[in-house]
């Protein structure tokens, strides 16, 4: 396993770049970096991001990236994924519990069957009586309900005037709504109408993924995490933002939104992707 970092570490002395160059140029945490040249691959997220980081490295330092990728899972022994195994774990669990469940039920048919006739019988009676207490009762129509029924009618076409107008302005002001759209590129995004006040992006994972977030512009800020399946984080949009650059270690199963609205990033996203969102000025 040693043999991956060696020729990735000397490779990398050879073009004269130091961790921290390599950091800025693949904005692969240095910590991953040293991991890689070290051979301890088990201290990055997951084989699937192992392979990715490997490629990535290697075509910086001008090796081959799938003839090292290659190469280390000639020397990686063909085991199964612990998430492989966590879910043969969990299924067996499961199993375990629904034959108990089963046999519950087969011992308790009888109770259970009786329990659903009471409980029919209990809620036809519920319904029948309330059926009887809810029938409309006579009146008698007098010359004030009229008078109600008159001004009722006009409050209505008031409100249904003010209800139209309302709509219209709101019609009007969707029309300046918040715009995501691709600029140039598949993945370059320009941001208009950025609401004022409190403004959100929304990172969404619905499979295991790594993501880096970095906001330029405000108050600036750095994020990056590894993202469980289903998992979602927030990143405030500071005020003065002027670009957001996502980079996805699996595009094709991570979400964008800003606020409500979906960044449109491509269904054929391959796995690493790097995206930026220029924010325009509302001025």
């Amino acid at each position: 396993m040693d043999e991956v970092g060696k020729r990735l570490r000397s490779a990398r002395i050879e073009k004269g770049y130091t961790l921290d160059d390599l950091q800025q140029i693949t904005k692969i945490q240095k910590r991953y970096l040293l991991a890689l040249e070290q051979g301890k691959f088990d201290e990055l997220p997951g084989d699937f991001y192992v392979r990715g980081f490997i490629k990535q490295y290697a075509t910086t330092v001008g090796l081959d990236g799938e003839e090292i990728v290659n190469d280390y899972e000639a020397q990686t022994p063909a085991t199964r994924p612990r998430d492989y195994e966590q879910g043969v774990s969990k299924t067996r669990t499961a199993g375990h519990r629904n034959n108990s469940v089963g046999k519950w039920l087969r011992d308790n048919l009888g109770k259970v069957i009786i329990g659903l006739v009471a409980l029919v019988i209990i809620a036809s009676l519920y319904f029948y009586v309330s059926r009887l207490a809810n029938q409309p009762k006579t009146q008698i129509p007098d010359q004030s309900s009229k008078v109600v029924s008159s001004k009722k009618s006009s409050a209505s076409s008031s409100s249904q005037k003010s209800s139209s107008s309302s709509s219209s302005a709101q019609s009007s002001s969707k029309k300046d709504g918040l715009s995501v759209k691709q600029a140039g590129d598949a993945n370059t995004f320009t941001v208009k109408n950025l609401p004022s006040g409190s403004n959100k992006l929304v990172v969404t994972a619905t499979k295991r993924a790594w993501v880096m977030v970095t906001v330029t512009g405000g108050t600036g800020s750095t994020w990056q995490a590894v993202l469980t399946e289903g998992q979602s984080h927030d990143i405030v949009i500071p005020n003065g933002v002027t670009t957001i650059a996502v980079r996805m270690g699996n595009a094709a199963e991570t979400t964008l939104k800003i606020n409500d609205k979906s960044v449109p990033i491509p269904a054929d996203a391959t796995s690493v992707q790097n995206y930026t969102l220029n924010f325009e000025s509302n001025n």
